[in-house]
C-alpha cells in the first residue's frame, strides 16, 4: 500500500518563488541613468552676452543622444526648463554674479542623471 504524502500549497509557492529567483545575471536587463555632462561657450561671459550651453557630451548605455530629453536650471534657483529634445540652448544673464547652472537629462525608461558647474558672469563695460 503507498501512502500518498500531501505538500501543503505553500510550499510549493515558496519553491517555485526560489526556482525563479535564481537567474544568471545575464537574464536581467537593468537600465542604467544616463550621464549628464555640458559645456558652454564663451568662457569669458558678461551681461552682454548669450551664452551656448552645450550637453552633446551626455550619453547612455541604452538611448541615443537624439533620444534624450535635456532640463535646464540656468541660476540655480531650482527652476528647471521644460525637458527638451536638443541638447543645445542659448541663455543671456541680465545680471552680474555667481550662478550654479544644473542640467538633468532622461532617459527614454524615465532615468536621469544630473550635473552642474559654477559659472561667473560680469557686467558688461
Amino acid at each position: 500500500m503507498k501512502i500518498l504524502r500531501l505538500v501543503p500549497l505553500c510550499m510549493i509557492a515558496v519553491l517555485s518563488l526560489s526556482l525563479n529567483s535564481c537567474k544568471d545575471s545575464t537574464d536581467i536587463n537593468p537600465n542604467n541613468p544616463p550621464v549628464a555632462a555640458f559645456s558652454y561657450s564663451p568662457v569669458i561671459i558678461d551681461t552682454s552676452t548669450i551664452v551656448t550651453f552645450t550637453a552633446i557630451g551626455s550619453n547612455d548605455t541604452e538611448d541615443l543622444l537624439n533620444l534624450l530629453r535635456f532640463s535646464w536650471d540656468f541660476e540655480g534657483k531650482q527652476q528647471w526648463t521644460e525637458p527638451l529634445a536638443v541638447p543645445i540652448i542659448n541663455y543671456k544673464y541680465s545680471k552680474s554674479g555667481t550662478y550654479e547652472v544644473g542640467l538633468k537629462v532622461f532617459d527614454t525608461e524615465g532615468w536621469s542623471g544630473k550635473t552642474s558647474s559654477i559659472l561667473i558672469v560680469n557686467d558688461s563695460i
